[in-house]
């Protein structure tokens, strides 16, 4: 606590050399929260954060299940030049996702002028893990008529989504379309689906 407020005190009144040296000889550290309070720090002192900085923030809000910050991030990504950051956006929407805000994951997706695997990969887990069925199915079967070939990733979001509805005949087709026709070979998350089918 005594570091926190020493790094605090050094940030306004932009000593970062010191404030650096307090945060790298604090003995005893949440590593999360010490995190978004370096964040915070650098947002005190003027300090642009980079692609990175925000991914590891947002990452932060994800492990210590701080969706208030994870919101503020949401409002402060578009208004730098992180919002067309196709990984960026993909932890956004992996945050929302793990918070069960998945109309802002949504939201995110839809927004994106470019898309990855990773992209497609996130909306559809997060929608299976949170209940969407229909959406999580939705948007496999558009990612298997578009330019991503689907993978082990995928097929566990769609199995996942079967498996939460009890669709049984729908759940064992995607597992027999994985291994015969994407060559997908099943690891134990898509065993575990079928079991819970």
């Amino acid at each position: 606590m005594v570091g926190t407020a020493l790094l605090d005190m050094y940030a306004k009144f932009g000593r970062m050399d010191l404030a650096t040296v307090v945060f790298d000889v604090m003995t005893v550290k949440n590593y999360f929260e010490e995190a978004l309070e370096y964040f915070r720090v650098m947002q005190i002192s003027g300090v642009e954060p980079d692609y990175l900085t925000i991914i590891s923030v947002l990452n932060v809000c994800a492990n210590v299940r701080t969706l208030g910050i994870g919101l503020w991030m949401h409002r402060y990504v578009p208004k730098q030049d992180f919002k067309d950051n196709v990984r960026v956006c993909n932890t956004l929407m992996d945050v929302y996702s793990r918070f069960g805000c998945i109309e802002f994951a949504r939201q995110v997706f839809q927004r994106m002028h470019k898309r990855t695997l990773v992209s497609w990969n996130s909306i559809i887990v997060g929608f299976a893990v949170n209940g969407f069925v229909g959406e999580a199915l939705e948007y496999f079967n558009l990612m298997q008529k578009g330019v991503f070939k689907t993978d082990e990733v995928s097929f566990t979001g769609a199995l996942t989504a079967c498996s939460h509805a009890g669709l049984i005949e729908d759940g064992l087709q995607y597992f027999d379309i994985m291994k015969k026709i994407y060559r997908v070979s099943p690891q134990i998350e898509h065993h575990g689906c079928i079991v819970d089918l």
